[in-house]
Parts: structure tokens; C-alpha cells; sequence
């Protein structure tokens, strides 16, 4: 005896999984549309922080060009915290330190130097330290040119102040023609100009003019 079927439930479960694919391409769908639209937003807002960073670096570095004191050229090599470092005719062994170095120019011997920090080192002594706000080191000639705020604290124990000075690094000799105020633990001396020898062993003082060497030493006043 044959058995009865339902004609009705392969067009039910057609209509079923039609719903079924129906529904999953509407899920889909929407995704696709929320990741598109996210997209849209994401996209313009990339373009517009790209922008600002170029507009923003470009004008940083206007500013840095324009408060660079050497007008250096496209010629001139720029470097960041330099560090030279030698030894003289004595075996002393100097460092010398910036903030920034140019050199005017690929072939030349001069390096211009903002905040340099000179260091020089004997055997027998302490360190020496020169400080300023500006310098010229040639590394040809081995000399250094240094120039406002200068301040030199010698191994020996005393403080030079000045404005300008020159150093002859074969020889560790600091000379200076501007007025000098120097300062020991036993006293201090103003001079018009000075000459430091022997990595601060040996320092002297002159006057010019009616501006005569003053100071005290020992607590005793002397000119």
C-alpha cells in the first residue's frame, strides 16, 4: 500500500531556506554599507590630518631656519651634538661638545658651534672646562674661538669669566683680551685681559691703560 506525502513541505522548506539566504544577505549587506561608510569617514579625515602634519612641519622648520644665526647654505653640513676629540702636542686629550656644528662648506676647515663645551684632560692635573654661547673651532689650525658668557673652571680650582677668548689647543694655552673677573677659594682678581697656561697651572692677568690688575687674595686687598 503506498504511503501518502505531503506535497506542500518541499515548497515549505524551499521558501524557508530562501528566507534563510535572504536574511544572511542582509546582514551582509549591512556590514559591507557600515564598513563603506565608516571608510568615507576615515578616509577624508586621514587626508586631513596628512595636511595639517605637512602644514605643521613646514612651519617648524621655518622657524628653525629662521632663527639659525649662520644663514647656512645648501652647501654647509649641519650636525646635532657634535663631538670632536684629539690630543695636543702635550698628549693632553680634549673633547669638544655643541649643541650644533656647521660647516661652511664641504671642504672647509672651520665649523661654527652653538652652546660648545670644551673639555681638556691631563695626566696630571684635573680636567678644564670652557664654556660659551658661541665658537668657531678650526681643525686645521687646532684653535677654537669662543665668544660671549665664556667661563672657564680649571682643574687647578679657580673661575675665569669673560666674553671672548681664543684657545690654541696644540698647546692648551687660553688667551683672552677682554675684560676678566677670576675667582680661587682664597679670593678673586679682575684684569682687562688674561693667559692661561699648563691646563690652568699657570694663569696670568695684565691691565690696561689706567685699568690696573685688582683683586683680592687671602683675604688681603692688593692692586
Amino acid at each position: 500500500m503506498p504511503q501518502a506525502t505531503d506535497p506542500l513541505l518541499p515548497a515549505d522548506f524551499d521558501q524557508s531556506a530562501s528566507m534563510h539566504r535572504l536574511s544572511q544577505q542582509a546582514v551582509a549587506w549591512k556590514k559591507r554599507s557600515r564598513k563603506i561608510a565608516r571608510l568615507r569617514l576615515l578616509f577624508p579625515a586621514l587626508i586631513i590630518g596628512l595636511v595639517v602634519v605637512m602644514v605643521v612641519w613646514i612651519i617648524v622648520q621655518s622657524i628653525i631656519n629662521s632663527m639659525n644665526v649662520y644663514n647656512a647654505t645648501g652647501d654647509d653640513i649641519r650636525m646635532t651634538n657634535p663631538l670632536y676629540m684629539d690630543r695636543n702636542d702635550n698628549g693632553n686629550r680634549f673633547e669638544l661638545r655643541g649643541l650644533e656644528a656647521v660647516r661652511k662648506g664641504r671642504n672647509s676647515s672651520t665649523v661654527l658651534l652653538t652652546a660648545p663645551r670644551l673639555e681638556i684632560r691631563s695626566e696630571n692635573n684635573r680636567p678644564s672646562y670652557l664654556e660659551a654661547a658661541s665658537g668657531v673651532y678650526d681643525d686645521q689650525k687646532r684653535t677654537f674661538q669662543i665668544n660671549k658668557d665664556v667661563r672657564l673652571r680649571s682643574g687647578g680650582g679657580f673661575t675665569l669669566k669673560t666674553q671672548a677668548a681664543s684657545v690654541d689647543l696644540q698647546r692648551s694655552v687660553v688667551i683672552g683680551n677682554a675684560p676678566v673677573e677670576g675667582e680661587w677659594a682664597s679670593g678673586r682678581v679682575t684684569g682687562q685681559s688674561f693667559r692661561v697656561e699648563d691646563n690652568g697651572n699657570r694663569v696670568i692677568f695684565k691691565g690696561k691703560g689706567n685699568l690696573q690688575v685688582a683683586g683680592t687674595l687671602s683675604g688681603q686687598t692688593a692692586d
